[in-house]
């Protein structure tokens, strides 16, 4: 699976994985909410052999893996790198992981915020992927107005 997924990163986009993958059948992903004194942890049980993948995150993020064996990519320039719980890792703002679970995994995510209507966190904390990708357009539009 770390081969394949190495190939997919090289042929195609993120997002053209990550569509693809949605025509197929969903594994369910038990997701645990916890608020505490201005903190919000998002916790997922990620069955052995799944391939998930998260949302883009508009600030650096505290992840955990707290249990279990990984093979994640966190970008494009990066290799993939597979992590065994317990462990404390951070991503960029705006990286997209993709996950390979080699054994049953725990895994966490830690925002700051007093906030617990899960909407409103997921507006203060995650990017659409179509605002991504338009933000890339114009990053891009700019770098070739630039070198004109």
């Amino acid at each position: 699976m770390i081969n394949e997924i190495a190939t997919f990163k090289d042929q195609l986009t993120l997002k053209d994985l990550e569509d693809e993958l949605l025509k197929r059948e969903q594994v369910e992903i038990p997701t645990m909410h916890s608020f505490m004194g201005g903190v919000y942890v998002r916790e997922i049980l990620i069955p052995k052999g799944t391939l998930i993948i998260g949302k883009r995150h508009r600030h650096e993020t505290c992840n955990i893996l707290l249990k279990g064996t990984l093979s994640i990519f966190m970008g494009k320039h990066l290799p993939v790198k597979t992590l065994t719980g317990p462990c404390i890792f951070p991503s960029e703002p705006g990286a997209k992981k993709m996950g390979y679970a080699q054994t049953d995994a725990v895994f966490a995510n830690i925002h700051p915020t007093y906030e617990t209507d899960l909407e409103k966190i997921e507006e203060e904390f995650i990017i659409p992927e179509e605002e991504y990708i338009e933000s890339i357009k114009i990053t891009e539009t700019k770098k070739i107005e630039m070198e004109i």
